[in-house]
């Protein structure tokens, strides 16, 4: 099926201009206009579906525009999305396949499990509006997707898979279960045999469904209030470094339930073993210049907490053993670079957003050059931790608002907002963190911990200790209504290998010496004082707050 095209958008977008700025703050970047589309469009052979299928779609609501990006996501070419985008580029989507279709510039042959079969993604500039509730987890039909259909799935497309004899997840899981428990399998090596094999089966046809990949010059925007996807990861990675995608905005959506029916058991992970997931709601790996804004991230109904331990072993039956379903709201992570994440609502979740994936160095991937982003007036609320966890990256967080529950008895019970790990650098000012049930200190809102790496991250990328090594500057930040920090650091705890410094950044190109930059050497902003922000940010921050 091809995707609804509508003509006269670019008269449209360029009359909404001209009546409102399109900024990133609260409020901002939309229009009064508003417009309906009935607009047939005929499929080719390589569509989702016949081509004699018609596509009617209707959608009234608040054109959102491209423009407004702040912070690191203005620096260098900027971030303006697909902007600039034909009225032949410009599409308005209501399902997965029309979504695909867009983003692959109708190019795209859709396997009747869901996969793509063929097509390229279009590098040009383009705008996908998403108009109600789209999700990843469906088949070529558009039949929601159960744990069973992809081991079906995989089963039909592979003898080896079939050959593993499971025909239904919950014989799967039984003899998963049976054969990794703690006390059988140990906790020194990585689960192996037949279980494992064919939970890899089910796992690819899953990942080659809900997971899509994003092109340079896009926005997706939501239209009206309502637009929403579920059950599924948006991923901004071009593959290497050498190959980035770029200028990508996403505004005006709510992310929902990244769902892996198929984590995986790993039993060296913190030692004891931890299920570790597939899925972020967004990804931004081999990325730059990405604007997320006014966008709402949350599990859905299906919250971690109702998904506790498997295990009866004795000390593998806490919460640290719970069957972890999803993975990162926004993980930001490789060579992304020049990210801001502005006006967005992030809740009900545990490991919220990861900037850097590993503390090794690579010239690839994670290193101090990489990984700037901006994180400004966004809602965070009942989390558990990564709020975010920094290694390696040059952020900023500034006049955000932090809630959450310390009672052990939480769905999601609070942990710490911001981690610093890894030769990170961060300029954190004006927060307000507001937390119930309990009587909480610094040490509950900021760890900071960096250094084992530091040796291998100078020899790997031949530049030095400083530049290697963790910096960082606190001012402003309030917790509970009282001052959080002093003289640059957070009051009342000790970090290690973290230098407080009030020019945490390195200046463009330099890598040796004490740092000397700031956020306002970068880029111009202005932090609002935080008296009002536990009003103003829940009252503007997320989807439908445009």
């Amino acid at each position: 099926m091809l995707v609804q095209k509508k003509p006269g958008i670019a008269l449209l977008l360029a009359t909404a201009a001209a009546l409102v700025a399109c900024g990133g703050g609260g409020g901002g970047g939309s229009s009064s206009t508003t417009t309906t589309s009935s607009t047939s469009s005929t499929s080719s052979s390589t569509a989702a579906s016949s081509a004699s299928t018609s596509s009617n779609a209707s959608a009234t609501a608040t054109l959102v525009g491209s423009l407004g990006a702040t912070g690191w996501a203005t620096y260098g070419t900027g971030t303006t999305g697909g902007n600039s985008a034909t009225a032949a580029k410009t599409y308005t989507v209501s399902t997965r396949a029309q979504l695909i279709q867009a983003l692959y510039g109708n190019s795209a042959t859709i396997n009747a499990d869901g996969s793509i079969a063929s097509g390229s993604l279009d590098s040009s500039a383009k705008i996908i509006y998403v108009s109600g509730e789209i999700s990843l987890n469906t088949n070529k039909a558009g039949t929601e997707l159960t744990a069973d259909d992809y081991l079906t799935y995989a089963n039909a497309a592979s003898s080896t898979c079939a050959s593993y004899g499971y025909t239904t997840t919950a014989a799967l899981w039984a003899a998963y279960y049976a054969a990794y428990t703690p006390s059988v399998w140990g906790n020194s090596t990585a689960v192996s045999g037949t279980p494992e094999s064919a939970r890899v089966c089910a796992a690819n046809i899953q990942k080659k469904v809900v997971r899509l990949s994003i092109p340079s010059h896009t926005s997706i925007i939501g239209l009206g209030s309502n637009a929403k996807i579920v059950h599924g990861q948006l991923l901004l990675d071009g593959g290497s470094s050498t190959s980035v995608v770029s200028n990508i905005v996403i505004r005006n959506i709510s992310f929902e339930d990244a769902f892996d029916f198929f984590p995986q058991w790993d039993p060296t992970d913190s030692t004891t073993g931890r299920w570790n997931s597939a899925y972020d709601n967004i990804s931004v790996n081999y990325a730059t210049n990405v604007w997320i804004d006014h966008n709402t991230f949350s599990d859905g109904s299906r919250i971690d907490h109702d998904y506790p331990s498997v295990w009866t072993d004795s000390g593998w039956t806490g919460s640290d053993f719970k069957v972890q379903h999803h993975d990162g709201l926004l993980d930001i992570t490789k060579a992304a670079n020049y990210v801001t994440a502005s006006y967005n609502h992030f809740h009900d979740h545990d490991k919220s957003m990861l900037i850097g994936s590993t503390e090794t160095a690579s010239t690839t991937a994670e290193n101090p050059s990489v990984l700037k982003v901006t994180l400004h007036h966004n809602y965070f609320q009942n989390l558990k931790q990564r709020q975010p966890l920094v290694r390696y990256g040059v952020v900023h967080l500034f006049n955000n608002y932090f809630t959450g529950d310390m009672s052990s008895s939480a769905n999601y019970p609070w942990s710490v907002a911001w981690s610093q790990a890894q030769g990170a650098k961060l300029y954190v000012e004006n927060n307000v963190v507001q937390l119930s049930n309990g009587t909480p200190t610094g040490a509950n809102v900021y760890k900071g911990s960096s250094g084992s790496k530091t040796a291998a991250c100078v020899t790997t990328t031949s530049t030095s200790t400083e530049y290697c090594s963790a910096y960082a500057w606190h001012v402003g930040n309030i917790l509970n209504e009282n001052a959080l920090d002093a003289g640059g650091a957070v009051t009342g705890v000790t970090t290690t290998n973290v230098t407080v410094s009030s020019t945490p950044w390195y200046a463009i190109n330099a890598t040796t010496g004490a740092p000397t930059a700031k956020p306002s050497d970068f880029y111009t902003y202005t932090p609002e004082a935080t008296s009002n922000l536990a009003t103003t940010i829940p009252a503007s921050a997320g989807a439908g707050k445009l």
